[in-house]
């Protein structure tokens, strides 16, 4: 069985029998599986078999052979056995299953012959042997799942039926294994789903629900509830229409949700983070997390009312109930569609239900409340930590860490870890110093578990806090420093040891360079330390967590930081040379006995290799290159010593295929190594680099002609790269020559995506029929993003190379933009011509000023179109032409269209799916002030109006870029006194003050923005402040006056 499992490797046992040796060992092993009478003797005898005949069986799927001409014995064979009455139940099973086995590999001989295998099938279901039946009703659901075309389906739809009554039949055997199997092998794809959606409502739904609901053995009912949830997300649009399927599966949920153990202290005393403690209860576990997936793929296709029409009144009844059991019921529901709800009443309106559990008697209702103030925190942070609502909660963390529950303690830190970290510093400052004086006391005097969550407690508050956290770091620091010491050599300690490690870095932000200088060497050097302490698991948490310390005490010491570099650098590079192992025995046995495993699937040689490798060694990887990337980034120029070994050791990476995500930091990275040579002053070592990525990444593009092999996602990727890297590298890295042969790559790679669209379209039209719904493309929008990704390198050749992109490529960014630009083209592809206008009214400027009647006239149009996704760049665009002496003829008509725009977004509502168009009104914002700066001739008799609107429309929402420029703009003007933005008689002051402390140190302004914005504060003078501060909020006032001490010292 070994030896037949390696068929295709070079020098196998298998070829080196020949051909006529190879056809014996064939005919013996039917023979022997049709004679041996031992059970789990023939088992291993049908496992060879289906494992050979898979090697063996290469039918091209376009075609419908009766029979597999490599193994023609085969599928007779099996057959035969499996219509033989007279043979042994368990062998036609074991028959039946071989051909479930195969059918991977065999379905075109189904289809081929559909009458006789829907005949098979119909009379094996009708098998008085359980597994005969069950194994039949696999093979029935597989081989739906390889058929594409709603024709050769067809033929098995009057099994539906007969399928059905298996299940009941099944279900009610003393033994679950046959009924596991068939439920298993239901759980759909958009196939299966689509092949039952019109039985769904009548037939399956109620055998699953009643399977799930009364099943004697959880597993079961877990896999019953399974299979619903997955058809759903086969076909989300078709199964919102069946009537009462949703209805069932959420009442189903929501049963498991009840299935709760009535061992209050038993519970108690376990811990969240322990296995037994979600296996005990896994039933509860798996209802919330079917809502949730429910909730999700009915969400992502705009069917998400469906489900929260039926939970309304369901919540509200778990509520009236009254028992902990219900309660908890009803707060895990919220805790999972919260997520997918858009109305800020009914989000506070839940809230309210949570809080009132918050001091609930029963723990098991306290610790849920806090799981769902954490998952309102996390989706909505916004609303739930507003000043009003922030000033309720807070007070109710300072009551949760007295919790006499230790669980619901811990669960309250757990949620402050989420919600804390969305808290803005004015609203957190009067509840530091009460919390502070608790977590102390705990810090000390706990059991380990409360430990970890103090420590983390802490740090989330010295994130927020930032320099305001300072007072605290005298008397807290040596308790860490003597508690990292205790812990170094504990390897039982060390998720305490990693957690102290990231506090102590919290706490360096918040005293700065100088402040942290005395401590920051004696850290640094137990952080090496604690990472090379012998016999450490593969998993070890304080590799993390050391390397986001370090990340965080370079952010905040820059250049001080830079002693440390050679000391610590070798060791995160040598993480660089983690990679993937082939899977092998030897590989597998390498791995740890705890250790999560990744998959993935490369071609070498035209061969398929399955490459394997630990998830926390993906992990130290992934955590490895960003810690390098924060370095780069943070030091600049002063890390260019340690570009040629970092470039050297990121080489490595540039192939890792196990998670693009990697590649793309390591990619990213590079880019800032080229930044750090021409900060440094190296510019041939910036030649060097572009060079030698562009030698290694761009022959991944230059043979996109084979359109059907193209990976997209990593394409996507590479382009990421070549984008990062020209960017950073700026002006004369590249000839004219070079120039056009990136952009003709890049354009070539838009086309064969294009192709690839095309010919998927037509393939799921010859498969679709007129009744079935689009149900997403996650293909597609791969597709889309390489297409941007591709666009984007174009753009970073015309942003430093704008004469050669001129010269050599204009005519091909031309052609794109006017095979797109126009209404008739699909908005994805309309929103991509926008991109590249984009970027030539950025990079090429007049330039491409004779050009604008190609484009500007839809542009301008496009303005105003539906779709934010149009609408957004539209209004970048005009914001670019804007600031061109060619746009005054359209100065006025534009500036009216926008101001129309953003008041009617303005004054819209504040939900969460209406941030695209906020983020189209940051940019239109952005339009209106450039084109009142650069056509005040044009516009002179609105000018004031344009400037009202600008100003009322501040500070921006969404969009940090447009965020940045408008405010610093604002602070220019304000600065220059310009009439019609201070007022009369500084009549605007309090609206212009409400922006600059609203955007004060927040992505919205740079940091010369915010330094502008202090010293315009001070300047002010006590007086006048003291005049205004009356006509800001409370959170505002209190926010101005850390800005003028800040600005005073």
């Amino acid at each position: 069985r070994e030896c037949l499992s390696k068929l295709r490797d070079d020098g196998s046992t298998w070829s080196q029998l020949g051909e006529p040796a190879q056809g014996e060992c064939k005919a013996k092993l039917l023979q022997i599986l049709e004679a041996e009478q031992a059970p789990k003797v023939r088992s291993k005898v049908a496992d060879i078999v289906q494992s050979l005949g898979n090697q063996l069986i290469d039918i091209d799927p376009t075609l419908r052979p009766q029979n597999a001409d490599t193994w023609p014995e085969l599928m007779p064979t099996l057959m035969r056995i499996v219509m033989d009455g007279s043979q042994l139940e368990g062998l036609r099973a074991d028959a039946l299953w071989t051909v479930k086995e195969l059918i991977t590999s065999i379905w075109p001989i189904f289809v081929a012959n559909a009458n006789n295998t829907a005949m098979v099938l119909k009379a094996s279901f009708a098998s008085p042997a359980d597994a005969i039946k069950g194994n039949a009703g696999q093979l029935f659901c597989e081989l739906i799942d390889q058929l594409d075309k709603k024709e050769e389906r067809a033929v098995f739809v009057p099994l539906i039926e007969d399928l059905c009554g298996v299940l009941q039949k099944l279900s009610s055997a003393d033994d679950n294994k046959d009924i596991n199997n068939l439920l298993q092998a239901l759980q759909g794809t958009p196939q299966s789903a689509d092949f039952f959606k019109d039985a769904i409502g009548t037939t399956l739904v109620p055998i699953l629900s009643t399977i799930a609901k009364s099943h004697k053995e959880d597993d079961t009912q877990r896999l019953a509830l399974e299979a619903l949830v997955s058809i759903a997300e086969g076909k989300p649009k078709a199964m919102a229409k069946v009537p009462g399927f949703v209805q069932s599966t959420l009442e189903v949920a929501v049963q498991f949700l009840l299935m709760l153990s009535d061992d209050i202290e038993g519970w108690s005393a376990q811990d969240d983070d322990e296995d037994d403690a979600a296996e005990l209860e896994e039933n509860f576990t798996n209802g919330k997390e079917v809502i949730d997936r429910l909730s999700r793929c009915m969400a992502q296709n705009d069917r998400f009312p469906v489900v929260m029409s039926t939970l309304k009144p369901v919540i509200a009844g778990l509520f009236q109930v009254g028992d902990w059991k219900h309660t908890v019921a009803g707060l895990a529901v919220m805790s999972q569609i919260v997520e997918f709800i858009d109305d800020e009443a009914m989000i506070l309106e839940m809230l309210s239900a949570v809080r009132a559990q918050l001091k609930a008697t029963n723990p098991r209702c306290r610790h849920a409340a806090w799981s769902a103030v954490a998952q309102f925190g996390e989706d909505h942070g916004e609303i739930v930590t507003s000043e009003a609502i922030a000033s309720e909660l807070l007070p109710e963390f300072l009551s949760g860490l007295d919790d006499t529950c230790q669980r619901a303690q811990v669960r309250c830190m757990e949620a402050f870890q989420v919600y804390g970290s969305e808290v803005e510093r004015e609203i957190m400052e009067p509840f530091v110093q009460p919390m502070m004086e608790k977590l102390g006391r705990l810090l000390q005097s706990s059991p380990l578990q409360v430990q970890k969550k103090t420590i983390t407690f802490i740090a989330v508050l010295a994130g927020q806090m930032e320099d305001g956290f300072a007072p605290y770091y005298g008397p807290l620091m040596p308790v860490l420093k003597q508690l990292v010491q205790g812990l170094l050599h504990k390897t039982e300690e060390r998720t305490l040891l990693g957690k102290t490690l990231e506090c102590i870095s919290l706490l360096a932000a918040s005293v700065g360079t100088e402040g942290f200088r005395g401590d920051a060497e004696g850290i640094m050097k137990v952080m090496i330390e604690a990472t090379q302490v012998p016999n450490l698991p593969s998993n070890d948490p304080v590799k993390e967590y050391m390397l986001e310390a370090s990340q965080r005490i370079c952010a905040t010491m820059k250049n001080d930081f830079l002693p440390f570099v050679p000391h610590i650098l070798p060791g995160i590079l040598d993480k660089f040379t983690l990679a993937p192992k082939e899977c092998s025995t030897e590989a597998v046995a390498a791995l740890g006995e705890d250790d999560e495993v990744n998959l993935t699937l490369t071609q070498e040689n035209g061969k398929i290799k399955v490459m394997i490798m630990s998830t926390s060694e993906v992990e130290d990887l992934q955590n490895a290159v960003a810690c390098v990337h924060t370095f780069v980034e943070e030091l600049g120029k002063a890390y260019a010593p340690f570009v040629a070994q970092t470039a050297q050791a990121l080489l490595l990476v540039f192939d890792f295929s196990m998670a693009e995500e990697i590649r793309d930091m390591a990619f990213d990275t590079w880019g800032q190594l080229c930044h750090s040579a021409r900060e440094g002053g190296s510019a041939d070592v910036v030649g060097q680099l572009v060079h030698e990525f562009l030698k290694r990444i761009l022959p991944k593009f230059e043979t996109v002609s084979d359109a059907a092999n193209l990976d997209q996602e990593a394409l996507k990727t590479a382009a990421d790269g070549i984008t990062a890297c020209l960017r950073k590298a700026g002006a004369g890295v590249l000839s004219p020559d070079q120039v056009r042969h990136i952009c003709k790559v890049a354009f070539e790679t838009v086309g064969a995506s294009f192709k690839i669209r095309d010919a998927d379209e037509q393939c799921k039209k010859a498969t679709q029929h007129g009744d079935d719904e689009d149900e997403g493309d996650s293909g597609e929008e791969e597709g889309a993003n390489l297409r941007i990704a591709c666009c984007e390198i174009v753009g970073a050749l015309m942003q430093h190379h704008p004469d050669a992109v001129m010269a050599e490529c204009h005519g091909m960014c031309m052609e794109l933009v006017s095979r797109f630009i126009v209404p008739t083209a699909r908005w994805q592809d309309r929103g991509l011509a926008l991109f590249v206008v984009c970027d030539m009214l950025e990079h090429l400027g007049a330039r491409v000023t004779p050009h604008w009647p190609q484009f500007m006239p839809q542009l301008v149009q496009d303005c105003t179109a539906p779709s934010p996704s149009i609408r957004q760049p539209a209004c970048y665009g005009v914001s670019l032409a804007a600031k061109e002496p060619a746009f005054a003829s359209m100065a006025q008509g534009v500036a009216a269209t926008l101001m129309q725009l953003v008041q009617q977004t303005r004054s819209g509502s504040k939900k969460k799916s209406e941030k695209p168009a906020q983020a189209c009104a940051d940019n239109a914002l952005s339009a209106l002030v450039n084109i009142a700066m650069n056509h005040q001739q044009a516009v002179s008799g609105m000018d004031a109006q344009i400037w009202g609107v600008w100003l009322q429309g501040l500070p921006c929402q969404v969009d940090e870029e447009e965020g940045v420029k408008n405010h610093k703009i604002l602070l220019r003007l304000v600065e220059a006194e310009k009439r019609e933005i201070v007022g009369d008689g500084g009549a605007n002051l309090p609206m212009v003050l409400s922006v600059f402390v609203d955007v004060y140190k927040t992505d919205m302004a740079d940091k010369e923005t915010s330094q502008g914005i202090g010293q315009l504060v001070v300047k002010l003078g006590q007086q006048r402040l003291e005049q205004l501060a009356p006509k800001l909020k409370e959170k505002q006032q209190k926010k101005l006056l850390r800005i003028h001490r800040e600005a005073s010292q």
